[in-house]
Parts: structure tokens; sequence; C-alpha cells
């Protein structure tokens, strides 16, 4: 719910609304009430005497001021730095100095006689004391919104830290996985073919270096990549391991997280053939009207265990905090260990471009 507060257009929008509807109530009300007729109604329309109008405009150059005063100056600088004894304190000084800058207006200035209104009563002071509460009121809850969007600017701010140092682990790892396939085509594969693989890894490392930077990124950039990838370690293990990739669904205008899939993937490649009689690596990837599925399934090898070699989790456990991150509430994420086979299943819901 703060997020939305949070947003600085949102806190500029609540305080012109919160303006408009005050100004207007308290210039409006009396229009249609008769609290501010006065005392000898010599015009058909009592608001439509010289008497009223005078009164509201007088009322008005004093209780707008004060209500700026308190939330501009006592709220924000008295209430936050000295407490809540020096903001009392002078709340009341300020009501009860604007009020004889009331009286002193209508006294001196107007020159109004006292029976056509008794400013120095209740009901002159009645206005004032409404005003403060109101302002008091504003200006708290509107520094505790600011409160809280300082605290969602740190959030987001320390959001990104994470998300960018994640994105870290997940270049070099890659890096060493994939220069390890071209070692092996450019010792045993012919030039040409080698050709072709350098231009994939071309591909990859462009949206590895420009695209992951982003924040969001087409779905059909990032299944590319997957594809690319899957290619080249295609050509690298040749028949040696059955590599199946299906594809279901349209690729729309649907936006995810850069290289969100491929850690997946990676795990599959890494875990799924050494050691593992004929080794089989299952790829399944489906969206529909934004709903995303994508199953990756492999047979364990030895290394599979996270406790035998430290940095063979990096993958999953990375991509699983990601997805905390990015998408609360919006996935849902399926490790599986069933015998010999490891099963990864994601399910989310990907926003659309805009």
């Amino acid at each position: 719910m703060w997020q939305v507060w949070s947003s600085r257009r949102t806190i500029t929008t609540f305080k012109i609304l919160f303006n408009l509807i005050l100004w207007s109530m308290w210039i409006g009300l009396p229009l249609l009430s008769p609290v501010h007729q006065p005392h000898e109604n010599t015009h058909p329309h009592p608001h439509a005497s010289p008497e009223f109008s005078e009164h509201i405009y007088i009322e008005l150059s004093v209780v707008v001021p004060l209500f700026y005063w308190i939330t501009l100056f006592l709220v924000p600088k008295i209430f936050k730095t000295r407490g809540v004894f020096f903001y009392l304190g002078g709340l009341v000084l300020s009501v009860l100095a604007f009020f004889y800058l009331e009286s002193f207006i209508q006294t001196y200035v107007i020159q109004f006689e006292h029976d056509e209104r008794n400013i120095l009563g209740p009901q002159g002071l009645f206005p004032l004391v409404l005003i403060a509460g109101i302002g008091s009121t504003y200006g708290l809850l509107l520094e505790f919104i600011k409160i809280q969007a300082i605290k969602a600017e740190e959030t987001q701010e320390q959001l990104k830290s994470e998300l960018s140092f994640l994105r870290s682990q997940i270049s070099p790892h890659f890096i060493f996985n994939v220069l390890n396939s071209i070692v092996y085509l450019v010792r045993t594969k012919a030039h040409q073919e080698a050709e072709s693989v350098t231009l994939k890894l071309s591909s990859l490392m462009r949206y590895m270096l420009y695209d992951s930077d982003q924040t969001m990124i087409p779905l059909g950039k990032e299944l590319d990549y997957l594809k690319n990838y899957i290619d080249l370690q295609k050509v690298r293990f040749g028949e040696d391991v059955e590599i199946s990739f299906k594809e279901n669904g349209i690729v729309r205008a649907c936006m995810i997280e850069p290289m969100l899939l491929i850690p997946f993937v990676e795990n599959a490649f890494k875990h799924g053939i050494n050691q593992v009689l004929n080794p089989k690596i299952e790829i399944f990837f489906s969206i529909e009207d934004g709903d995303l599925e994508f199953i990756v399934q492999n047979q364990k090898g030895v290394t599979h265990n996270d406790s035998q070699e430290p940095s063979s989790g990096i993958g999953l456990k990375n991509v699983s905090r990601r997805l905390q991150l990015l998408y609360p509430e919006k996935h849902t994420l399926e490790i599986c260990e069933k015998g010999e086979d490891f099963r990864v299943k994601l399910n989310m819901t990907l926003d659309k471009k805009i």
C-alpha cells in the first residue's frame, strides 16, 4: 500500500486535492447555511450583504496564513525538532496571535461595530481553533507520508543494490560455462561451425552487456537468448546429450527481468550431464495471456549435491531470491527431486509492455 503513497507524484496530488477541497468547503459551506448571517438583515438574501462578504474576506485573510504557518513551519520545523510540548505551545500562541490580528483588522482597519459580530468572543475564536486542528492533522499526516516515502525509496535503493549484486554473480558464472563450450569447439569442430558458434556467443555477450542492465526487457529477447544458449550446448555435446526444447504460445508484448530463465538451464547442463548414463535435458516454455510456464528437467549426476560443491547452488539460489524481490505473489517456483530426476517448474505472471 505504501509503495503507492511513496511516489512523489501521489504526494503532490494529495496535497493539491486536499487544499482544493478544504478551501472550497470553507468558502462554500457558509453560502449554504445561515451561520455567518449578520444580525441586521436588510437584504433579501442575507449572504448578498456587504457585511457578510467582508466577514468572509477577513476570515480568509487570517485562517489561510494560519493554516500554512502550521503546515509549513510549526509541524516540519518545531514538532520534528523540538517535540510535542514546544509544538503545542507554539500552536496556542499562533492561534491567539492570529485571533488578535483578526480583531485588530476588524476594529481599526475595517472599523466594524462590535454589535455586528462579537469578534472577541468564542464566535470569533472558533474558526481559528478549527483551522488549527485541521492544519495540525494535515501537517502530521503529510509528514508521516513523507517518512514512508523516504523509507520506500531506501528500500528501493537496497533492492537495486541487491539485484545488481545478484546480476554480477550471473555474468561471470555464465561466461565461464560458455567459454568452456567455445574452447571445446575450437579444438574439435570445423572452422565454419566454430564461426557460427562465435557469432551466437557474440549475440549472447551483447545481451549480457547491454540488455541485462535494463530493469525489464521484452520476453522475446530473453527467449532468443535462451535459444542461443541451448544451441551452443547442442553443438558442444552433440549426440552425447539428448536435448529437447519445446515452445508453446506466441510471445507478445510481455516484459521480464533479464537473465531470469537462463540459470535453470545452466543448472541442468551443469548437474545433468557429468557421470550420468544417457543424459537427457528437457526444456518446456509456454506463454499464454501473460502467464508464463517454464519447466526444466534433467537427471542428477553425482556432483548435483550442493554440499559437495559450495558454488553449485548459486544459480538456483540466485534466481529464487530475484523472484522473491521482483515478483512477490506473482510466481510459484517448484523444485522437485524424485529418484534420479531433478525438475524445476516456474509459473509467473508477466507485466504487459506499456
